[in-house]
């Protein structure tokens, strides 16, 4: 904070070989190009301008309230940090004479002002970081005090030098107060004090080293920011900058069958998926080096947090790591998987997306972990031994339970429901599709009557497609099978455009997410609702009317599917409150609740396999549910009402608590 309006000739020549250094170090930034093009859609700049403002500058999902210590600590240490760089380009400007006719002086009261704001900010920032780690510190949150995880200076090393910086900083702002003594020293309300805690002649002598320390501390930390941590308060605003937020947690598409196909394609060479730095793309690589390792993908992790061997963050440090291991170095045959990152680690990931939700960078965990099941999968020939099996089970007959297809509507014809075949009627307003739980798991298949209930109960023109139905291959996708994904995706789409509907109802989230948000990649376009959507239209036209209050307490499991990557979290709720006595009935939430929700477990194709570590993830959030003291779970998805059924019976709880979809809720109410 020193007087930069007689600024020495020398310190213009240590800041140059200080930006020279720094330019040097910041081009392992430039490593990104290694990584494949990036196939989603771009950002336009209205969008990449909002994001580095929103997310970047002014740190919107960093304010969390669940984070609030860590929330108010980045506060601090952000916007002093902001402040003071503002501050410095102030002064160069005017030490120059540039555009002084607009730029305020260093005591000009209000600058003065702001200026020591900044300073004790950062300051308070700094400490508060120091107490977290030493005194409160998470235990997924890592610490290395002076060296590691490839930074200089460590966790606590790069906080020291930050405080140098900054009381060098109101030293040498002190010294010069006290020399000067301008008229609106008062105005620097941290600097004046200072100013006075020692004589004017003492300060006369030091008022030269303590410039010249705080300007050579400053040129020091600007040419080393690259090789430190605080690396990421740069590479941050890159990343969010250039991240299409509609397109946050959708897998790319690889279009296998294409390259197959392709007769200039070295099939025995080729390598599908993601094992090397090279087979990233160039954003996701970016994503790796904007980490800021705060843990708090880690901290909402359903698998971590039930001892299972996962941490997102560590998995996107490792992919950074190895970028900055191999450098610009091409082709190199530093392999992750298998290696710093195991296999066990990428399939205990349930793709709920709690830890992409939670991010305050923005980086897209669950398309990155994707790619290297694929490679696992695909290359590899690895997939878990228990979903291999389901996987088989899909490729053979057309659903991860093995059923015969010839059985896809035995849930209605054994109760002497008369389904109406879109292969007879060939058009139709809604076209239900049943998806494989429905069809075939005795759990669901009471929810699929539920909803013939509410079609007849609203007159719906509806129909199923039947033994035409299949897969939508879901869960091969997240397992990494993206051939079989492909092979069921242009199946269905074949069989779906052979007829005419306005729309699809679904009661799974995971089809809903399929036919809704990647089948349109296939060139399968159709309008696709959840039954709670579709359900909460039918009651809000007055199309479906309820008899009766149900005089119960309910808790709702928020869906993954349905809610984080879909947004949707109102319409079930919207359900419940209607069907609830307001008397007797009460809708009561779970702690984790909406876009906080914790997981099932089922997820990312965890619905046939298990991992043997650690808790059960269902266990884990029926005990949260059983918790809240309701007499009922309430679900809106095939794989968490099977999951929650099976985590009360391991606990003996199911004579104390019942787990139901939204549906039934509804077809209880309609008295039926």
């Amino acid at each position: 904070m020193a007087n930069t309006h007689h600024v020495p000739i020398l310190f213009y020549l240590f800041a140059l070989i200080a930006i020279i250094v720094f330019l040097y170090n910041a081009r392992r930034l430039l490593f990104i190009r290694r990584g494949k093009p990036n196939t989603k859609k771009s950002v336009s700049i209205i969008s990449s301008i909002y994001n580095a403002f929103i997310f970047g500058f002014a740190q919107r999902k960093v304010m969390r309230a669940s984070f609030s210590y860590a929330t108010v600590m980045h506060l601090f240490l952000g916007w002093g940090f902001i402040e003071l760089l503002f501050a410095t380009t102030v002064d160069f400007f005017v030490a120059r004479g540039w555009l002084v006719e607009f730029l305020p002086h260093l005591d000009t009261p209000w600058f003065a002002f702001v200026n020591d704001l900044g300073g004790c900010m950062l300051f308070i920032g700094v400490v508060m970081a120091l107490f977290r780690r030493y005194f409160t510190k998470p235990e997924v949150l890592p610490q290395n005090a002076f060296s590691g995880r490839g930074n200089l200076f460590g966790d606590t090393g790069i906080l020291i030098f930050l405080l140098l910086l900054i009381v060098t900083g109101f030293l040498s702002e002190g010294a010069r107060l006290a020399v000067d003594n301008p008229e609106a020293a008062g105005f620097s309300w941290l600097g004046y004090p200072i100013s006075k805690i020692a004589m004017e002649s003492t300060w006369v002598n030091l008022q030269p080293s303590l410039w010249w320390g705080h300007a050579v501390i400053s040129l020091v930390f600007i040419a080393l920011i690259p090789n430190t941590k605080m690396f990421h308060a740069l590479t941050v605003i890159v990343n969010v900058a250039f991240t299409n937020r509609s397109e946050r947690g959708v897998l790319s598409t690889m279009h296998v069958s294409k390259l197959m196909e392709d007769p200039d394609m070295d099939v025995d060479n080729i390598t599908l998926g993601a094992s090397k730095v090279d087979e990233f793309s160039w954003k996701q690589l970016l994503d790796s080096v904007a980490c800021t390792e705060c843990a708090r993908c880690t901290s909402v992790c359903p698998a971590s947090l039930t001892g299972n061997p996962l941490s997102p963050m560590k998995i996107i440090t490792d992919i950074r790591q190895s970028l900055y291991d191999t450098g610009s170095e091409k082709n190199s045959d530093q392999h992750l998987v298998g290696n710093t990152i195991s296999e066990t680690e990428l399939w205990s990931c349930t793709t709920c997306g709690a830890c992409m939700e939670e991010c305050p960078v923005l980086i897209d965990h669950v398309p990155t972990f994707t790619d290297m099941r694929r490679y696992l999968v695909l290359s590899e020939g690895k997939p878990p031994a228990q979903a291999s099996e389901s996987l088989e089970k899909t490729m053979n007959t057309g659903n991860p339970w093995g059923y015969a297809q010839s059985d896809r509507i035995k849930w209605a014809v054994d109760v002497g429901l008369d389904l109406p075949l879109m292969s007879e009627k060939r058009k139709s307003d809604v076209l239900f599709w049943v998806g494989c739980a429905g069809a075939y798991d005795p759990r669901n298949q009471k929810i699929a009557r539920s909803m013939i209930k509410i079609f007849e109960a609203a007159n719906i023109d509806f129909a199923v497609l039947g033994t035409e139905e299949q897969c939508t291959g879901d869960s091969a996708r997240r397992l990494g099978e993206e051939y079989l994904f492909e092979t069921m995706a242009l199946q269905n789409i074949e069989t779906l455009n052979k007829y005419s509907f306005k729309k699809i109802v679904t009661a799974c989230p995971h089809c809903m997410h399929t036919i809704k948000n990647e089948y349109p990649n296939f060139e399968g376009q159709y309008s696709v609702q959840h039954h709670t959507q579709f359900i909460d239209e039918l009651l809000n036209s007055k199309r479906l009317k309820l008899n009766r209050d149900l005089a119960t307490s309910v808790t709702y499991h928020d869906a993954c599917y349905l809610g984080r990557y879909n947004d949707e979290y109102d319409a079930p709720r919207n359900i419940l409150n209607r069907v609830l006595n307001n008397q007797d009935g009460a809708l009561i939430e779970m702690p984790r609740n909406r876009s906080k929700s914790f997981c099932c477990g089922a997820g990312g194709g965890n619905m046939w396999h298990d991992i043997e570590a650690g808790e059960r993830i269902n266990v884990e959030r029926s005990r949260e549910a059983i918790n809240t003291g309701a007499n009922a779970i309430a679900t809106a998805c095939s794989f968490c009402t099977i999951m929650m059924d099976d985590a009360i019976k391991i606990d003996g709880k199911d004579e104390e608590i019942e787990v139901k979809d939204i549906v039934e809720f509804v077809v209880e109410a309609i008295g039926e």
